[in-house]
């Protein structure tokens, strides 16, 4: 990221515009999509400590649209924070980032990707164990319209072996490192490889992948346990009966110096299930009704409260989610995590409104219920999972065109 209080930074958009705009105006086949949030919010990290913040997003997304063989995105966002200068007078600062820039291709039954892109695996809006290591899982931010994907920069193949099978292989370059002085490359070992396979037998979903881990982790940082490497198995089935439903199964093998040495332990350690019920109800001429609920089990997790260790990874955890989208253009939604073993939760109500077109008001707050060295504490700790403080009050709107 990148400030945009300094020159270079201010330099380097002015010149991407000056690229971008002969384009837009000359080539039919791009698409371009302009977002703005605006938000205020109210927060409490402690019993005197309030704050109230304001601030958004900016982005402008160009989409390649005009060749049915290739499709490419560029998107450019821009958290914005109002701030005071040095000389303390009002001012706004900027952290850039490139949210996508990708190209796919097809060629046949082929289809290929290269660049930042969004990945997901497995099932699982919330919980997902295909997911585990790219998604937010546990600690998710409940104050938005809708869950992206998660973006990583990937090279992908993929062959459709039918309507609804395929085969893909993926992989994931180890990060580069920069410090404002040198950058540094990934080393080869931190490398994630993998493929994954879909097939559609008797009318149900069957998704079954491998992916090679060559990031170190510690547990409760999207790993399980801590690790120089890791193996990562996984199973997948979803289907319908009245309602959609997944369960998925996956499994953790860190690298042998980290590895229990029972074959049992080293099993137990590492199994991850996660599993979900979705539906979507009409209701009267123009309404709908929705719901959907979440688990995420790992076996070899805690049992018992802990306020002792630093983020400790409990056994259970639940999310539940319920929405009534009127037909007018207004959604009320009701959303929850939840830590049964620590009795902990964090609860947020939320609004949209599509007033106009392009123009939605949105609204949210979120209460933790937990006490301090909870999963979800009311007064926010070092040691809590969230990472978020114990009551938010947010409103604002949304702005595309």
């Amino acid at each position: 990221m990148v400030g945009l209080t300094s020159r270079p930074a201010r330099c380097a958009l002015f010149f991407i515009g000056l690229l971008l705009l002969p384009g837009l105006s000359a080539v039919a086949e791009n698409r371009t999509t302009v977002e703005l949030e605006f938000y205020n919010s109210v927060n409490r990290y402690g019993p005197e400590n309030w704050t109230h913040t304001g601030g958004g997003l900016a982005s402008l997304r160009l989409d390649q649209t005009g060749n049915s063989s290739v499709r490419s995105q560029f998107e450019l966002s821009a958290m914005i924070s109002p701030t005071v200068d040095g000389a303390g007078a009002p001012s706004v600062s900027s952290l850039v980032d490139v949210g996508s820039a990708y190209a796919k291709f097809r060629f046949g039954s082929y289809r290929g990707i290269i660049g930042k892109a969004p990945f997901s695996w497995g099932e699982g809006l919330i919980f997902n164990v295909a997911d585990e290591i790219f998604g937010s899982s546990i600690s998710t931010n409940l104050m938005q319209s809708s869950f992206d994907d998660a973006t990583a920069w990937i090279t992908g193949f993929t062959w459709y072996t039918g309507p609804f099978s395929f085969v893909e292989v993926l992989v994931n370059p180890g990060p580069t490192t920069l410090d404002g002085i040198s950058t540094e490359p990934g080393a080869l070992e931190e490398t994630r490889a993998g493929a994954r396979f879909v097939a559609k037998p008797c009318g149900l979903k069957l998704e079954g992948g491998y992916l090679f881990d060559g990031r170190n982790g510690a547990a409760g940082g999207g790993a399980l346990q801590q690790a120089d490497w890791y193996h990562r198995p996984y199973l997948s089935l979803q289907g319908n009966l009245a309602v959609d439903w997944h369960i998925s199964v996956s499994l953790e093998l860190p690298d042998a110096d980290n590895r229990p040495d029972e074959p049992g332990n080293a099993l137990w350690e590492g199994m991850l299930y996660t599993a979900g019920l979705y539906s979507v109800i009409p209701v009267g001429y123009d309404d709908t009704f929705s719901f959907r609920a979440e688990t995420r089990l790992h076996p070899a997790g805690r049992w018992e409260e802990d306020h002792e260790s630093d983020s400790p990874l409990y056994g259970l955890y639940g999310y539940g989610e319920t929405s009534w989208d009127f037909g007018g253009g207004m959604s009320l939604m009701l959303r929850g995590l939840f830590n049964p073993i620590d009795l902990s939760g964090r609860i947020s109500p939320g609004l949209s409104w599509n007033i106009f077109q392009g123009f939605t008001f949105l609204s949210f707050f979120t209460v933790q219920t937990g006490e301090a060295g909870d999963s979800y504490p009311w007064d926010g700790s070092e040691g809590s999972q969230s990472g978020s403080p114990g009551f938010t009050f947010l409103a604002g709107c949304s702005v595309t065109y």
